[in-house]
């Protein structure tokens, strides 16, 4: 029997023939048979288990690949290219969108240029970048707010409050940060809280219940008189003045004596209350008699002569006058 690997190889067609049983036939014997390979094809149709492949092929849909030497009805290579509009793969490119080898947008730093050019009482700051691609923004200023420009510099002021400064030792300002200034007292020792006062030395302290030993009191006259501790001082009245004590700690004094004068002809008061002169204009009076040869008159009477005559003595200080 031959041995069947020594047998040469070759490529078949569907002309060549294979040796197989044909045990369809009627005598039930099985006898060997020759097949060609184009009945056997034929046959696979026939069974109803699939069908015959005549040849391979792909498709690309969205355009990124593009598909050669296809479909393959014999045999051969499909060959599978992704599609290019240009462009060369790099490290620095990547493949874009619309097929085309690219470097990103920013990959390549913008370099800008500011420029500051004055426009009135406004600046204009002009942004320029490496494709000379231009746009400006300006600034206005409004009260306190200043803005200048020199040589491209823009100097922005204000003519509001430009510092904090105190003239108070109890005060201090921290300008460690000028834009806002931190105002606080001037402490030392214990942080104040509900029971300590700020003192005059600039340090919170608690305040101690004080005692009093003495203090004195003085008039007009008289010596001054040393008030010691819970002892009472009295404000008393005198001739004409009376005391009272009332809410709260509250001493009137009143005058209870001559309140006023009323001077009657030939008496002439200089007012009704306070200090009262009393004059006479109309009296008659002797202070320029400064003679001593004879009594000064401090009298005058008016009469008649028998009224006169009938005076035993005349009184040597009164002027006797007969009509």
């Amino acid at each position: 029997m031959a041995i069947i690997y020594s047998y040469p190889k070759v490529t078949p067609t569907t002309a060549d023939l294979l040796i197989g049983t044909l045990v369809s036939d009627e005598s039930g014997e099985n006898p060997t048979k020759s097949f060609s390979i184009a009945d056997i094809i034929g046959l696979v149709p026939a069974a109803g288990t699939g069908g015959t492949v005549t040849s391979i092929g792909l498709t690309s849909s969205g355009g990124f690949l593009t598909i050669g030497n296809s479909p393959i009805t014999t045999a051969g290579d499909i060959s599978i290219d992704l599609y290019t509009s240009g462009g060369t793969p790099s490290s620095n490119t990547y493949y874009r969108g619309d097929g085309r080898w690219a470097v990103p947008p920013n990959a390549t730093p913008n370099v800008y240029t500011l420029t500051g050019v004055a426009n009135g009482a406004n600046t204009d700051i002009t942004l320029t970048d490496t494709s000379l691609a231009t746009s400006f923004v300006k600034l206005i200023p409004t009260s306190p707010i200043t803005i200048s420009t020199t040589n491209n510099e823009v100097t922005i002021g204000s003519s509001a409050v430009t510092g904090v400064t105190s003239s108070d030792t109890y005060i201090v300002v921290n300008n460690a940060a000028p834009e806002a200034p931190i105002l606080s007292l001037a402490v030392g020792g214990t942080v104040g809280d509900n029971t300590n006062f700020y003192r005059g030395d600039g340090t919170w302290a608690t305040i101690t219940a004080g005692t009093m030993s003495s203090w004195s009191i003085a008039a007009d006259t008289g010596a001054a008189e040393q008030v010691d501790e819970a002892e009472t001082v009295t404000i008393a009245g005198g001739t004409g003045i009376t005391t009272a004590v009332a809410a709260t700690n509250t001493v009137t004094v009143t005058n209870s004596g001559v309140t006023s004068v009323t001077a009657t002809a030939p008496l002439v008061a200089s007012a009704a209350t306070g200090a009262i002169t009393l004059t006479s204009p109309t009296a008659v009076n002797n202070s320029t008699d400064t003679y001593t040869s004879v009594p000064n008159i401090t009298n005058i009477i008016s009469l008649t002569q028998a009224e006169y005559d009938a005076i035993g003595t005349p009184d040597a200080n009164t002027l006797y006058v007969i009509p």
